[in-house]
């Protein structure tokens, strides 16, 4: 299929919120950690610090290729509230079928606030999805999992009216779900996209996209630990270099 193909260049935002990370983690204090050998504490905090870092760059990359469609209206992170009812439906009895042939109203500001990473309206679908973007390379806990699903079913319940309600769109078809960059989510399988099938739905082609971010994170990551092992080492250079005998000179 034909993509809707972004720049070649990293887009702005991204090459601005990397390069802040990495400002960010040049200047990371180093703490102690009891199985942690002190020469490598100081890359272990950096490379923790950076893949919790990790999300937003995933999801600023992600948002900013799908903002390039003119057929998207793309929110990041926008404040959904989720009315008590809602969460009564969603904690009853209610099977998975009849929430998803429910769509209940929105109030914007009644009831308690979740801010989904990523919310898509597709106008040529007529369409709103509303997206969890996760690297989806460590396993949740089983209460952030529950917590996970109950928050997107109760958030697909009013996405109808919430695009009806905050801008003034009507649309046919609502999906809430997590997208697992590299394939891994504990949720359910009806609460899971893949970014393959992001890309069919949206014309847009994502995976280079994520791979052009990890790569120029990666080799701006790998510079700055290789600045700092020579930092943390050179006064062991010096130390050897004043070990060395100066070499004697003849006169001739």
């Amino acid at each position: 299929m034909l993509f809707h193909q972004p720049p070649v260049a990293l887009p702005r935002p991204v090459t601005d919120l990397m390069a802040r990370t990495i400002k960010r983690l040049r200047h990371l204090p180093v703490h102690p950690d009891p199985i942690v050998p002190s020469k490598y504490l100081r890359p272990y905090g950096v490379i923790m610090s950076a893949v919790r870092s990790d999300g937003q760059l995933l999801e600023t990359a992600v948002s900013e290729a799908l903002k390039a469609s003119p057929r998207l209206i793309v929110l990041r992170t926008p404040a959904i509230y989720i009315p008590a009812e809602v969460d009564q439906f969603v904690n009853s009895a209610a099977g998975k079928a009849a929430i998803l042939q429910s769509d209940l109203h929105y109030e914007h500001g009644k009831g308690r606030k979740v801010t989904p990473d990523i919310v898509v309206v597709d106008q040529d679908r007529e369409a709103i999805d509303i997206l969890e973007l996760k690297r989806g390379m460590a396993k949740t806990d089983a209460g952030k999992t529950r917590q996970t699903e109950r928050d997107l079913r109760c958030q697909r319940l009013v996405a109808k009216s919430f695009a009806k309600e905050t801008l003034n769109i009507d649309v046919t078809t609502t999906t809430a779900c997590v997208c697992a960059i590299h394939g891994f989510s504990a949720v359910s399988p009806d609460l899971q996209v893949s970014l393959g099938e992001l890309e069919v739905r949206y014309g847009v082609d994502l995976r280079s996209v994520v791979e052009r971010t990890y790569k120029e994170f990666g080799r701006q990551l790998s510079e700055l630990l290789s600045e700092q092992a020579l930092e943390d080492d050179l006064p062991n250079l010096m130390e050897s270099f004043e070990l060395i005998e100066p070499a004697s000179s003849s006169v001739y």
